[in-house]
């Protein structure tokens, strides 16, 4: 989309005009909802969170599918219900961690932070002292639960509560000029590294720089690739004993390797 592409406005009243997109940073994203998803059997084998056992039985009895298996496969739900009870007690946003209650998380959990946070933040107190003028905002939290997707909600012209795969939106880019990073953490089981290198995959793009890994302090911080096609470059790169909010629990290595990479687009460098 050109940035002389007029504007157009939406019945909702919003005014929108096409952006003109060089570049961005994609973290730990939910790109496509079954390789999405469904990765999270093969991260959880890799990990040793289930047996080969398990594994290998679940693999066969479902042929591939272990997010919308077909119900009158009886075999195969019995498989991923084993696989469940491995993994249902396990911390989706870092396996390292411990496990939290999402009602009732112990204030020990990295997870109470964000309750604890939105309490602080709609405090009027600390509004005052922050001199956050009255009226700017209703609430203040966290994550904008107001546009998360939603399979109840019906779209608007402005807005898609419910986009299955955005993978084509990526490959619409592959045709124009843009560099693109993403970032995996490795022990992210929101939403796998196993997920995103399989839709990457899909893309079918050149590599120009195979995988290696990165540092920090000269010590290993993960692992990276670069696939280049004509005027589109996108780095892939894993974040090793990041989970799913990577600046949480890596910030210097989010930092590092974010800086490296706009760096790389001013000055000559191999990253």
């Amino acid at each position: 989309m050109s940035r002389h592409q007029g504007a157009r406005r939406c019945r909702c009243g919003v005014e929108y005009r096409p952006p003109s997109l060089e570049g961005s940073v994609i973290v730990s994203p939910l790109t496509d909802k079954f390789s999405d998803f469904n990765s999270r059997f093969e991260f959880a084998h890799r990990l040793a969170l289930i047996s080969d056992d398990i594994y290998e039985t679940t693999k066969a009895a479902c042929r591939g599918n272990y997010v919308y298996n077909d119900p009158e496969n009886a075999l195969c739900a019995n498989c991923l219900q084993r696989v469940d009870e491995c993994t249902s007690r396990i911390n989706a946003g870092n396996i390292l961690d411990p496990y939290c209650d999402d009602v009732d998380p112990d204030p020990s959990c990295r997870e109470a932070a964000a309750i604890y946070l939105e309490y602080f933040g709609n405090d009027k107190y600390v509004q005052g002292a922050l001199h956050v003028r009255e009226g700017t905002i209703e609430k203040f939290e966290k994550t904008n639960e107001t546009i998360h997707y939603d399979l109840k909600k019906q779209d608007n012209e402005c807005y898609s509560y419910d986009i299955f795969s955005s993978i084509v939106y990526h490959k619409m880019l592959i045709s124009r000029k843009c560099d693109v990073l993403i970032l995996s953490g490795d022990h992210d089981f929101t939403f796998p590294y196993v997920g995103a290198e399989q839709w990457i995959q899909s893309l079918q793009l050149p590599v120009k720089n195979p995988w290696k890994p990165w540092f920090v302090n000269n010590q290993v911080a993960g692992y990276r690739m670069k696939y280049v096609k004509d005027s589109y470059s996108l780095t892939y790169a894993t974040v090793k004993g990041a989970g799913h909010s990577i600046p949480l629990y890596k910030p210097e290595e989010a930092w590092v390797i974010l800086d490296g990479w706009l760096a790389s687009h001013s000055d000559v460098s191999d990253f």
